[in-house]
């Protein structure tokens, strides 16, 4: 189960705070066992929902899908990026996430991270696909991809950490951690230990992915990223076992529900119930398959009524655009004419057709031209990850730690007062019209007109000729700090 060494912490003077902030210390860092494959023992609950998980994942991965399986596993890999992100506090809407895609000049600080771990998660399952053994450097590889334009910590991207850290407490001592890792001289030993245990074929796979990740965040190997890591390496095993080698399952979409419960479920791991947090694990992958078919459903059914709404032949451009634009919600003409191979009047002629029966809207990025968003598909995958936060408000429906305090959190909804201040242009554009903002953000005109004069009466938007708005300056601020992620 592991063992607790204590250790000093020296007296700093120069710490902020009262006294006993600059005192010195000695706290407990926790050292983990290495991991003991042959010991494993499941009861038969936690057995059972380990195979019934596996054979659904198993299912979904080797059967007939409604959509081309490249569109559903890109799109499936975004959401569960933002969800591993969304667990360490760096919220992104869809929206924001395509527009930093397309145009990363224009993106903030927290879209560029979530971009990063979209990169690190896709580098983790190519690298669990390559018939090889997993390393280290492939771990560090992956924290380098996922950190290196961090401000605070990227100089350290790729690196195991050479210093002690913790979790919870002060920013500048372990004093009152909820949770200290094992000293940095422990760090390299047992990550090899870790890898060892990854390539390993003789456990069940998703044990061993759940396994995994948990001695990962036991470890905390990393100065910063570990979570985002750790849980790209559930993705590493299960693309390396081939339980999941075409499909993606977003488990991180369940866990960020379920917080409370992942937390507490990894110190179940850590205190020696294995079983319990294996159990957990697997109740949630199988939440996670069983959301992303009905999210594909969805996503068929929508790309089947637009290409029925806009008279597509199934040989045709437009055809392709309207699965294609699910793929790159945010793009340009010469963008859309490069995906389809076609000719710039064939790709005009597309954009037409689905500008006439509402899929794609122009927008306005910065200082680029005709910029079109797919709306519809952004709406979708926020929806998708929004009825998986709520787990439909059935608590229960996941095996959870009996320590755990919480129930499932009901879902956020984002307000149509963010959606409308997400509707003006990023540039110097036109101040656009009522029916333009409505467009965009997907709202009645009659919801619209009501926030505008409220956000008028507030002072954050101020009217434009006889039809258009403009932000103010609070209201630029506002919608600065919303999407740079600043407190409010």
């Amino acid at each position: 189960m592991g063992r607790w060494e204590e250790a000093a912490w020296a007296p700093d003077l120069a710490a902020p705070g009262g006294r006993r902030a600059r005192q010195g210390f000695t706290y407990r860092a926790y050292i983990p066992d290495a991991l003991d494959a042959d010991g494993l023992m499941f009861s038969a609950a936690t057995a059972a929902d380990i195979a019934d998980a596996e054979a659904a994942i198993a299912v979904a991965d080797h059967g007939r899908h409604l959509v081309a399986m490249e569109t559903l596993a890109r799109l499936l890999l975004r959401s569960e990026s933002v969800a591993s992100s969304r667990i360490e506090g760096l919220e992104c809407s869809q929206r924001r996430l395509a527009e930093a895609a397309f145009a990363p000049e224009h993106a903030g600080e927290t879209a560029r991270q979530v971009l990063a771990n979209i990169d690190a998660m896709r580098q983790a399952i190519e690298t669990g696909a390559a018939d090889r053994d997993l390393t280290i450097d492939d771990i560090k590889s992956m924290h380098e991809l996922l950190m290196r334009e961090d401000r605070a910590t990227g100089r350290f991207a790729g690196e195991f950490r050479a210093r002690q850290n913790w979790i919870g407490g002060r920013s500048d001592s372990p004093r009152d951690a909820a949770y200290i890792p094992p000293p940095p001289a422990y760090v390299e030993p047992l990550m090899r230990d870790l890898v060892a245990f990854i390539n390993r074929d003789d456990v069940p796979t998703l044990a061993q992915a759940a396994i995994v990740h948990a001695q990962f965040e036991t470890i905390h190997p990393f100065i910063d990223g570990n979570g985002r890591v750790g849980r790209c390496l559930i993705h590493t095993v299960l693309a390396r076992r081939r339980l999941a080698s075409r499909m993606l399952v977003p488990v991180s979409l369940v866990l960020a529900a379920y917080g409370d419960h992942y937390i507490e479920g990894l110190v179940d791991f850590r205190e020696g119930r294995i079983d319990q947090w294996c159990g957990t694990f697997a109740s949630a992958a199988r939440l996670a398959i069983d959301g992303a078919a009905q999210f594909e459903e969805r996503l068929a059914t929508m790309i089947t009524r637009w290409r029925f709404e806009s008279d597509a032949r199934p040989d045709s451009h437009l055809w392709r655009a309207c699965e294609q634009t699910t793929i790159t919600p945010v793009f340009t003409m010469v963008s859309l004419r490069d995906e389809l191979r076609c000719s710039t009047t064939a790709a005009t002629e597309v954009i037409e057709r689905l500008e006439a029966i509402g899929i794609v809207t122009q927008v306005s990025l910065g200082k680029r031209n005709r910029v079109y968003l797919n709306r519809a598909v952004l709406r979708l995958l926020d929806d998708f990850e929004r009825d998986l936060l709520s787990a439909d408000g059935k608590p229960g429906r996941l095996r959870t730690s009996a320590r755990a305090k919480t129930s499932v959190p009901a879902a956020v909804l984002p307000s149509i007062e963010h959606a409308v201040l997400e509707s003006f242009p990023v540039g110097t554009d036109a101040p656009p019209a009522t029916g333009t903002i409505a467009r965009i953000s997907g709202y009645r005109p009659d919801q619209i007109r009501l926030v505008l004069e409220k956000f008028a009466a507030e002072g954050l938007l101020e009217r434009v000729d006889t039809q258009g708005w403009a932000l103010t300056p609070k209201g630029r601020q506002l919608r600065a700090m919303i999407r740079t992620n600043e407190d409010l």
